[in-house]
């Protein structure tokens, strides 16, 4: 996983297989009483991309409709560009949205969309199969 700290966040970046679908997921790390936990997090699956709010713990999952919301890779980067620090707060860490700076997010999206097309890659030149599927 490739860890980028930006604006008062750690996004961590890597390709999933698991169950039975794949693709880039973005994780949104940040500080809940000086411990680090995973906020938000971005699976941009082929078959069922969906985001979570506190993946960890209250893990409320929603399904991104490509067909209304677009690719969920484009989808997930003008989230992290424009609604981070709201996502945050509304996944129950308020005094973590507190530490975001959006338009620092904003201003390095493009290297976050570096990072997620290079896991792709790396994926691609070692792929297998789909977790579950031979």
């Amino acid at each position: 996983m490739t860890e980028l700290e930006i604006g008062g966040v750690v996004l961590g970046i890597e390709y999933r297989n698991f169950g039975g679908d794949r693709g880039p997921s973005v994780k949104v790390f940040g500080d809940r009483r000086g411990e680090r936990v995973q906020l938000l997090r971005f699976d941009c699956f082929e078959d069922d991309p969906h985001y979570h709010y506190d993946p960890t713990d209250g893990n409320r999952m929603f399904h991104i409709d490509t067909l209304t919301m677009g690719d969920a890779v484009a989808f997930t980067l003008d989230q992290l560009a424009t609604n981070t620090r709201s996502m945050v707060e509304r996944a129950g860490f308020a005094d973590a949205a507190l530490g975001i700076d959006q338009a620092v997010l904003a201003g390095r999206i493009d290297e976050v969309r570096q990072t997620i097309a290079a896991a792709v890659d790396t994926a691609a030149a070692t792929a297998g199969p789909v977790d579950g599927q031979d």
